[in-house]
């Protein structure tokens, strides 16, 4: 059956000013094994293969972090991926629906697919538009067979407004997700993977997203599988924290890298190829607001695999250079075995929000994998999370080949895993390992980290004067930024324990220092407000901290209470006691600025 692309949203989550919304797509093809699906090349009804293989779901929708939050279709008989591509021209055209049925792995053409060439733009109409708010991604999960490739999404919205976004898988073969074989017959084999592409779309802010379009795939010799589309608003602002990795390896080509397989302190691959850099880093949105290393002979990526090991040894360093492609060890690289743990120490430890999220950019070769991320905390505590991907060759980023030689050679894929850290809230992150990689024959490379963490508001005036605890007062907020919402809850941190205080509020910005004998310095100038009503004169309790939810039809100022209007900047801050040296003072919070729409 063919499912209306005219679909309710599904609401998963909602964090304070973040919602996601699962977007039904307008499936138009079976492209998934379900129960009871196998073994039925020529059901007329039934499951096609894009090419020559597809995802085993026949025990169900596995659970993996990389899907969980997704919805996909768990029902047989029923179509379950947005095609974009030609069955009968997919691979050279050897898996071409046959005229009759024959009993062999290649099927007839379903009575489900009226036209075998999908190749054509493939919409989805939202029947209740989205609106963008500050923050705004759509992010899709994919596969492409054949090699690899990019494509093409369309965004359309209600005012007429289109933006274009691009989204790119290397070839589904290797990674952790069951797979079949043998075409339509679908046998159990390999494993495959799925990657999740993310198109950022922040700078249609106030826009109302009605339809979705996949087009132009750059590989017109591959079948493209777009399994589900999630759609995140978030009315906070995304900041970025970029981790400096403890890079043990030279593993992307750089200018004046290529060609100079024996140099001791050049380029070296982690298994037959590598990224290719020469270039410059590639402006790609994936990559954006990462850090990556851009220089000639330096550490790019860290490794965790063993060269001389990978690919069953078949690119075991030399014990002397001779000229071909396969370097001799460098001097760079003190053990070859770089399979056990690989951990960085953070410079500057990172406090954990409830948003708080890492990001990673990394790379796996002959047939992907997956490996383990644990995350190091103040306290001793631990946590670790895995992460997976699927082999590297195809995508959109320029590739080498012959081994350290770095020659040109095909585009290569980077896969962005994402790890939760909000159960970690309040924790100070100390440090992150790479270990227990599943794929002993591959080579893992990790581009770069981000700790992410969303905000309402930009602090200013900061950092604050360390109180008696030894460090500075903080404030943040939580909700939305619209003022018709009226959504917004202030919290300070990092305050000495039991010590009272409140928070204040003005429309004008200074920076006074110690007024009234105060140890802090004062962020707000002109008409200041007091939340001192019932209720909000707080305690920081045990944990130093506390928060309050604000009522912006009820905005304190010295002349009686105002309501905060659409396109108007308010600052906060929070005055408390302390005790320094015997004597009872006090002191202040940093400043935080909220834009109200």
């Amino acid at each position: 059956m063919i499912r209306s692309s005219l679909l309710a949203l599904s609401l998963v989550s909602v964090a304070s000013g973040q919602t996601t919304y699962q977007v039904p797509l307008t499936y138009n093809f079976n492209g998934i094994v379900h129960v009871g699906e196998s073994g039925l090349p020529d059901s007329l009804t039934g499951y096609r293969s894009i090419s020559d293989r597809g995802l085993d779901f026949s025990a169900g929708i596995p659970s993996d972090p990389l899907i969980n939050g997704y919805s996909l279709v768990n029902t047989a008989g029923a179509l379950d991926i947005v095609h974009l591509g030609n069955r009968n021209t997919v691979s050279g055209g050897i898996w071409a629906f046959q005229a009759t049925a024959n009993g062999d792995g290649i099927g007839v053409q379903p009575t489900w697919l009226t036209t075998v060439d999908q190749s054509t733009p493939q919409t989805t109409t939202l029947a209740t538009p989205i609106m963008m708010e500050a923050t705004s991604t759509a992010s899709f999960l994919m596969q492409v067979s054949d090699g690899g490739g990019t494509c093409d999404v369309l965004f359309g919205f209600q005012s007429g407004a289109t933006t274009t976004g691009q989204i790119g898988a290397g070839d589904w073969f290797g990674g952790v997700f069951p797979g079949t074989d043998f075409v339509d017959q679908a046998n159990p084999a390999v494993n495959l993977s799925i990657t999740e592409a993310t198109v950022n779309l922040s700078g249609f802010a106030g826009e109302m997203l009605t339809s979705i379009t996949f087009q132009n795939a750059s590989n017109q010799n591959a079948g493209y599988a777009i399994l589900a589309a999630n759609v995140t608003v978030d009315s906070r602002i995304v900041v970025e924290n970029p981790v400096a990795l403890n890079y043990n390896f030279n593993g992307i080509v750089h200018d004046t890298e290529g060609s100079a397989p024996d140099d001791l302190n050049g380029y070296r691959s982690i298994s037959d190829r590598g990224l290719n850099f020469s270039a410059g880093i590639p402006a790609e949105p994936l990559l954006d607001g990462y850090v990556l290393v851009d220089e000639a002979g330096e550490l790019d990526i860290v490794h965790l695999g063993n060269r001389d090991t990978v690919a069953g040894g078949a690119h075991v360093f030399q014990a002397t250079a001779n000229g071909d492609d396969t370097g001799v060890q460098p001097s760079w690289l003190p053990n070859v075995d770089q399979s056990g743990p690989q951990t960085t120490t953070l410079a500057a430890p990172i406090e954990i929000a409830a948003s708080s999220e890492a990001k990673f950019l990394y790379q796996i070769s002959n047939g992907g994998g997956s490996f383990d991320v644990t995350f190091g905390f103040q306290s001793g505590g631990t946590g670790t999370a895995t992460l997976s991907g699927g082999d590297w060759f195809g995508g959109t980023f320029l590739g080498t080949d012959r081994v350290d030689f770095g020659a040109p050679g095909a585009n290569l894929s980077i896969t962005e895993g994402t790890v939760d850290l909000s159960v970690a809230a309040g924790q100070i992150l100390t440090s992150i390992t790479f270990s227990n990689r599943s794929n002993t024959g591959a080579g893992y490379a990790i581009l770069a980290c981000n700790v992410t963490t969303f905000s309402l508001g930009s602090n200013y005036c900061g950092p604050a004067v360390a109180n008696s605890t030894g460090n500075p007062g903080s404030i943040s907020a939580e909700g939305s930024p619209s003022a018709a919402a009226n959504n917004v809850t202030l919290t300070v941190s990092d305050l000495p324990a039991n010590a009272f205080g409140f928070f204040l509020t003005s429309q004008t910005t200074a920076n006074i220092a110690n007024p009234g004998g105060s140890q802090g310095n004062l962020c707000l100038g002109g008409a200041i407000g007091r939340f001192v009503g019932p209720g909000q004169i707080k305690n920081s309790g045990a944990g130093g901290t506390f928060d309050l939810v604000l009522d912006l039809t009820q905005q304190p100022s010295p002349t009686g209470f105002v309501s905060v209007q659409p396109g108007e900047s308010w600052n906060f801050q929070a005055w408390h006691r302390d005790a320094v040296g015997g004597s009872v003072t006090s002191n202040f919070t940093d400043g935080l600025t909220i834009s109200f729409l």
